[in-house]
């Protein structure tokens, strides 16, 4: 390592509990999905005592749908009935989000990104450090031993909602960047610092980045890839989320059958058709490699014990495998995918009274390409410098941001952040600071390798 980055190592050692305080602070700002502002400004205000110029920019929700039809998303909120309260039998348009009720969902007014630039001498490569700034709910805040919002600090590890996903990767990319302006280090190329909303079952703050032009000759996102500090992710898993809706023909239970022939069709029976339906199409993917996994999430139907179900409606959510398709191209097919299994089943009172299948929600699936691995590789350098470890190279099982910088800003982007990905949207939600640290010597050094 020279000298620079021996600085920079140092320099975290040394600031280490002002980084751990950052932190703990940031936390403490309740930023659940929809109300992201005031973390922005505290971390705006934060990194422009570090020379960067600095904005906050409401993102584009009609550019958005007009530049990516098949990806665009309805903002959301992370109240009961503001989180994903519509439906599409294909994909959501924009027109569709301006004839809804719902006005809070219609743009992103006081929810805006945050963008630093911070210019190089020229000559090196431009790089765009991310993160969502935003997170899920409490949930039952009865059930937490630590207050999610106090950032407890106990056995080295710090509690609260965020503190992994992802406000430890945003306070990360924060201390990388206080080290590489505080000890002056050299860098040639432009670096870019964002931090966007609506991560959180939208991903619209990173698209609208991506609609608004925001460019680099490569990403980092920072969500938390994996404990020990030594684990990159190169590819993330899409998502569909998905309702069928199954009709029946109610009637009295003693009137289920009539001239030797049932009369009454319980929705429900029905229903399990459909589930094995679905199951079959899962497990024949998964034959020789996990490609998908189809959770049935709720399953709610019928009035009264002694009537047949007039109508059951299932909901579930299918991840899958950048292996069945990336971008928009792999949304595509798993929707088909799923309509296909829904729709076939062998049953006469289905074919004549077809389900109706809908789509709340998708992601699109990402895989760094083979021929653009070069930020990968210096992640993995600087990790072998800085933690002496080897890194740990897999894919994320469910959607983040890097999708959107791959697929359709053409970017390449690899995750690279501290903490443990299952802690996430758990209650008692917590990082281990010392990965936390480690992340921030690792951002720091790649950040100056790659720019400089």
């Amino acid at each position: 390592m020279d000298k620079i980055e021996q600085q920079l190592l140092q320099y975290v050692d040394d600031h280490k509990e002002e980084f751990i305080k950052f932190l703990g602070d940031l936390v403490k700002i309740n930023s659940i999905t929809g109300y992201e502002k005031k973390a922005q400004e505290f971390v705006r205000d934060r990194i422009k005592g570090y020379g960067f110029e600095t904005e906050l920019v409401e993102p584009d929700v009609k550019k958005m749908f007009e530049m990516f039809p098949e990806v665009a998303q309805v903002p959301s909120i992370g109240e009961e009935g503001l989180d994903m309260p519509l439906m599409t039998e294909d994909k959501f348009t924009y027109e569709q989000l301006m004839a809804s009720p719902y006005d809070r969902l219609k743009s992103y007014k006081d929810r805006p990104n945050l963008i630093g630039k911070l210019k190089g001498k020229g000559g090196g490569k431009s790089l765009i450090i991310n993160g969502h700034i935003d997170t899920v709910p409490v949930g039952d805040r009865s059930k937490w031993t630590h207050d999610p919002f106090g950032s407890d600090i106990k056995d080295g590890y710090l509690y609260g909602r965020g503190a992994v996903d992802m406000k430890g990767g945003v306070a990360a990319m924060v201390g990388a960047v206080e080290a590489l302006t505080a000890i002056k280090a050299p860098l040639a190329g432009d670096l870019m610092f964002q931090t966007v909303v609506n991560e959180e079952h939208a991903g619209g703050g990173a698209l609208g980045n991506i609609a608004a032009g925001y460019k680099a000759d490569a990403a980092i996102v920072a969500e938390p890839s994996g404990p020990g500090g030594n684990v990159i992710l190169n590819g993330n898993g899409g998502g569909v989320y998905w309702e069928v809706r199954i009709k029946g023909h109610e009637t009295h239970a003693g009137s289920r059958w009539q001239n030797n022939k049932p009369f009454g069709i319980s929705a429900i029976e029905k229903a399990a058709l459909v589930v094995d339906s679905l199951i079959s199409l899962e497990k024949g993917l998964n034959k020789d490699k996990t490609m998908m996994s189809l959770c049935i999430g709720t399953i709610k139907g019928g009035t009264y014990a002694t009537a047949t179900a007039a109508e059951c409606v299932i909901n579930g959510v299918a991840y899958f495998s950048p292996d069945l398709g990336t971008g928009k191209d792999g949304i595509v097919k798993v929707k088909k995918m799923l309509k296909d299994a829904a729709l076939n089943v062998d049953d006469a009172w289905l074919r004549a009274n077809p389900p109706v299948i809908k789509f709340q929600h998708y992601d699109d699936a990402y895989m760094l390409p083979a021929d653009k691995q070069e930020i990968k590789r210096f992640t993995e350098d600087a990790i072998r410098d800085v933690l002496g470890k080897e890194p740990v190279i897999t894919q994320l099982g469910g959607g983040c941001d890097a999708r959107h910088f791959g697929n359709q800003g053409g970017i390449p982007a690899i995750v690279y952040g501290p903490g443990d990905i299952k802690m996430a949207h758990s209650t008692d939600e917590c990082i281990n600071l010392d990965d936390y640290i480690k992340g921030i010597k690792v951002l720091a050094v790649t950040i100056y390798r790659w720019c400089k």
